[in-house]
């Protein structure tokens, strides 16, 4: 699969006229509870020719793929930096990717420059908040609803618990962040994995308890967050170097 996922990776930039410098697995396969019909949801950073940085002709800032069972998703090196001092969420999740398709030194400083400099208060309420957008706008309290659902409900509480504990970024796979709910909740988890194991539409009635404790989470107000990014200019200096060096 890995050879499919790298030619489909090669004919975007033999389309498109840029170097992909990495490529990632995001969304459930890198949380490790896809089910067998998932998607592979690749995610990559690009460079274009040097002279299209200084020139009107820019590299396209994103390029998106769909081919049969592939969703290929590329970012421009310079849009990934100007999200990154915004503490973009995505960009936190696509640089911690356990599953990596094509490596790079790039992302490793991406990924320092990204730990060192984004606000930890504003991705915790993000996960909160896409938690709370999952759950009110796919569930009835008391009713039977998609496993796919409630992992992404769960899995947003576990995130922001553990940044909450840690005061540091979550890891992606779902283990190493579900030990941050409580017991009944991880077990409940833990169910509706194995159900979606079988398929991606597969339903779960939840309980009393699970659907008290998500309430009771999300119910919980937070003042706005600060997203100033720690280390803009360093970061700033590295994205024109890479560029020259890259974009050659």
């Amino acid at each position: 699969m890995k050879e499919e996922i790298l030619n489909v990776i090669k004919e975007t930039e033999d389309k498109h006229n840029v170097k992909v410098i990495w490529a990632i697995e995001s969304g459930s396969r890198a949380w490790g509870f896809a089910s067998e019909d998932s998607d592979y949801d690749i995610r990559c950073m690009h460079v274009g020719k040097l002279d299209c940085y200084l020139g009107l002709n820019a590299p396209p800032q994103q390029i998106n793929i769909m081919k049969d069972n592939f969703d290929l998703e590329s970012w421009d090196i310079k849009k990934f930096a100007e999200l990154s001092i915004k503490s973009n969420p995505q960009i936190a999740e696509w640089l911690r990717s356990p599953i990596i398709y094509k490596e790079s030194l790039v992302r490793k400083k991406f990924k320092e420059y990204f730990d060192e400099g984004c606000s930890l208060e504003f991705l915790r309420q993000h996960y909160i908040r896409m938690a709370k957008q999952n759950y009110h706008k796919y569930m009835g309290i008391g009713l039977g609803s998609s496993c796919k659902k409630y992992l992404y409900v769960l899995r947003g509480i576990a995130c922001a618990e553990y940044i909450t504990m840690e005061n540091k970024l979550p890891p992606l796979p779902y283990k190493e962040v579900i030990q941050y709910l409580p017991e009944y909740a991880r077990r409940f988890f833990e169910k509706c994995v194995f159900k979606k194991n079988t398929t991606e539409k597969a339903e779960i009635m939840a309980d009393e308890k699970i659907t008290k404790f998500i309430d009771k989470i999300l119910s919980q107000p937070f003042d706005k967050s600060d997203v100033k990014f720690k280390n803009e200019d360093e970061l700033n200096k590295y994205l024109i170097r890479t560029i020259k060096e890259t974009g050659n």
